[in-house]
Formats: structure tokens, C-alpha cells, sequence
């Protein structure tokens, strides 16, 4: 399954399953790119305004194979709102 959300903690993958993750940077174009496939539990109003996503704060718990798309904003010096885009890989 491929996620897009607001936050990401280690209490979001399968208890049952030893899983890894990895970290990489991406883009506002990927997501949008894969947007079709995403389920959103994005809880942050203005995150899923600035991604065209439905806001839709839910758990979710995710396994082996999974993507999540990690979207968080934060301010510069001048209060000056940015978005940061991530990609998780979730293996075995």
C-alpha cells in the first residue's frame, strides 16, 4: 500500500513483522504523480490543502512493501511557511 501523511512514528509498522524502513528525500511532484494511489491520513488541514489531498486522520499500520509519503512544515527564520516531502520504504 502507498500512504501519504503528516507523521510517521515506529509505532506505525506491524508489530508481528521485524520491518526496516528507509528514508529519502522526494518532491511535491512524486506525491502528485502517485496521488491515485495514496490512502491519506493526513490530520493537518493546510498540508492536505497545499497536496490537493482529502484530510483524513486515521491509524494506520504499515507492513512490508508499504511507502509512505511524509509531508511536515516548517518555518525559516522569517516565519516563512516550507514543506518538507519524505518517502519511507518499508522491507523485511
Amino acid at each position: 500500500m502507498k500512504y501519504v501523511s503528516n507523521g510517521f512514528s515506529p509505532k506505525m509498522l506491524n508489530p508481528n513483522q521485524e520491518l526496516t524502513f528507509t528514508i529519502e528525500n522526494t518532491s511535491y511532484e512524486e506525491i502528485q504523480e502517485n496521488k491515485k494511489e495514496l490512502i491519506s491520513s493526513i490530520g493537518h488541514t493546510s498540508i492536505a490543502e497545499h497536496l490537493k489531498i482529502e484530510k483524513n486522520r486515521m491509524n494506520i499500520q504499515l507492513e512490508a512493501e508499504d511507502i509512505l509519503y511524509l509531508v511536515q512544515i516548517y518555518h525559516d527564520e522569517e516565519k516563512t511557511e516550507h514543506y518538507d516531502y519524505r518517502k519511507i520504504k518499508i522491507t523485511q
